[in-house]
């Protein structure tokens, strides 16, 4: 059967039906009878910041909620748009309404069964609460002519609106109506995802249990990325924080710890020698990144920016913060991307040029003001990196200040332009799904750089998210990479890889974007 992907969406405008979407079973797939039961526990670098799933925006929030959370639109292994709680989506010729036709006796965690008013209700708080809402900006209104139809009309024609929703950063969650009215973090992950919300001591371990009354989608032949037919069968599941890659290493040993989601290389070369656990490599896991600050000084001044970005060393970088499971690359989306610049050549990257970076500070008139970078000591890779790039700013002559927080912390100060001029940092499924995904990151009253007027830029994103084809989308987005790399409101560090591990005894595990606990179950 055909399968709906972006490019069928830019070329018709029809009814898109679950069935004429009916994947195969996801690679990695086994042969083997799922055995009920069992417990597992997760050991994670960094704690997620939050359980409101409207307010989450990390890879750590999305490892735990989406086990929970289900929306009307999802994503499959390769990352193309899938339906999950919607059976069935229509859409204008002129790309402006999008109806959707709910599933029906689909339950939430607390029994009642999910309506298009509780899919209205929870899209009207996503644009209230979420650090996403600019997905939702272009909505005039939205109607629900019955209880399994949700009408949603936009303002102007949006061919790539699609895109923007899917994603699982900050997933559109549908939860129950009377949940709405909340503000951010006030809400319990209450949706209707294969695993319940059981509790969380708001830092170090958060539990859930198998949804006995859960209701696979039964459209689709197995687990898809975050969509396809979901099954639980782990009666319980827990994610620990464990920041020191040691601890969890020596967890997973000691059976404290029955998944790890990030293990250095050597630890990965020692414990694959071991038959009691199995090794998984994944690639394409993020890609470091370093906001720049352009509002706060020095880095208000392009020329100083320009300086920083000459000084930087990539492959230096991600020699030590990746152990070497890195590539260099200086696109925002990864090179077999169909997104990928046709110019990449264009943009300034892996420089390493102390007497260039030295020249632009003369001509900007620096004169020693302290630079201050901004990261999270959870997640090593993102500190390392910010050690690096500190003693190449220095030895460009710069003055710089190194700041390290715990991941709430971290991304709590990211908000507070007054605070920092660097942010060390990764962005995991933006490069995955392609431009779109950068909406907010890049454009925008929010945007990561905290830049007020940028026309240009403004102007490229406009033309992105307004292109009927795939040339114009891809002209669009190499400007807009172009504009990032030029104004150097953001610099492209490197892409990762990472290794993960399980117990031998665990069965079916396929690794993703996050860490997936269905569709798993001890041999």
């Amino acid at each position: 059967m055909a399968e709906w992907t972006r490019r069928r969406l830019l070329a018709t405008s029809a009814t898109v039906a679950a069935a004429a979407t009916l994947p195969r079973a996801a690679s990695g797939q086994a042969a083997a009878q799922p055995k009920p039961g069992g417990r597992a526990t997760v050991a994670m670098s960094a704690a997620t910041e939050t359980v409101d799933p409207h307010f989450s925006r990390s890879q750590v929030a999305r490892n735990v909620l989406m086990h929970m959370c289900e929306t009307l639109v999802t994503i499959d292994e390769r990352g193309s748009a899938q339906l999950q709680l919607a059976e069935e989506l229509a859409i204008s010729p002129d790309f402006k309404t999008f109806t959707f036709r709910l599933r029906k006796d689909v339950p939430f965690h607390n029994g009642k069964k999910m309506t298009s008013e509780d899919a209205k209700r929870s899209l009207e708080r996503y644009a209230r609460v979420s650090p996403e809402k600019a997905r939702l900006a272009n909505v005039d209104r939205m109607t629900t002519p019955d209880a399994s139809t949700l009408v949603v009309e936009l303002k102007s024609s949006m061919p790539s609106w699609i895109e923007l929703i899917k994603s699982p950063a900050s997933p559109m969650t549908i939860i129950p109506a009377e949940e709405c009215d909340k503000d951010a973090n006030q809400v319990r992950p209450i949706s209707t995802g294969p695993f319940s919300f059981v509790d969380w001591d708001g830092v170090t371990q958060l539990h859930g249990r198998r949804f006995a009354d859960y209701a696979p989608n039964k459209a689709y032949a197995g687990r898809d990325g975050y969509g396809g037919r979901r099954q639980a069968y782990l009666d319980e599941i827990t994610f620990a924080v464990a920041s020191e890659a040691s601890g969890r290493v020596a967890g997973l040993q000691s059976g404290q710890f029955d998944i790890l989601d990030e293990v250095p290389v050597q630890a990965a070369a020692r414990l694959a020698k071991d038959e009691r656990f199995k090794i998984y490599e994944q690639t394409k896991r993020s890609i470091n990144v370093v906001p720049v600050n352009v509002q706060r000084a020095p880095t208000d001044n392009l020329l100083v920016r320009q300086a920083i970005q000459a000084a930087i060393g990539q492959e230096e970088a991600m020699a030590i913060a990746a152990e070497g499971a890195f590539a260099l690359n200086p696109s925002f989306v990864y090179k077999d991307s169909e997104f990928y610049p046709a110019e990449a050549n264009r943009l300034i990257y892996n420089q390493n040029d102390p007497a260039r970076a030295k020249a632009l500070l003369a001509e900007a008139g620096y004169r020693g003001e302290e630079i201050v970078i901004l990261t999270s000591g959870d997640i090593p890779s993102l500190q390392e990196v910010a050690v690096v790039i500190a003693e190449q700013l220095k030895s460009a002559g710069m003055k710089v200040r190194l700041d390290v927080l715990d991941w709430p912390g971290a991304n709590a100060r990211r908000n507070d332009p007054t605070t920092h001029n660097l942010f060390s940092t990764a962005y995991a499924i933006q490069p995955l799904l392609g431009p779109f995904q950068y909406q907010r990151l890049f454009s925008g009253p929010s945007n990561w750089s905290f830049y007020k007027d940028d026309k240009a830029m403004e102007d490229a994103w406009q033309k992105l998210l307004s292109a009927t084809s795939k040339e114009d989308q891809r002209s669009a987005w190499q400007d807009i990479e172009l504009r990032v790399n030029n104004q150097v409101q953001q610099i492209k560090i490197g892409d990762r890889n990472l290794n993960q591990a399980t117990k031998s005894s665990i069965t079916n595990f396929v690794p993703y974007d996050g860490i997936r606990l269905w569709d798993i179950w001890y041999s």
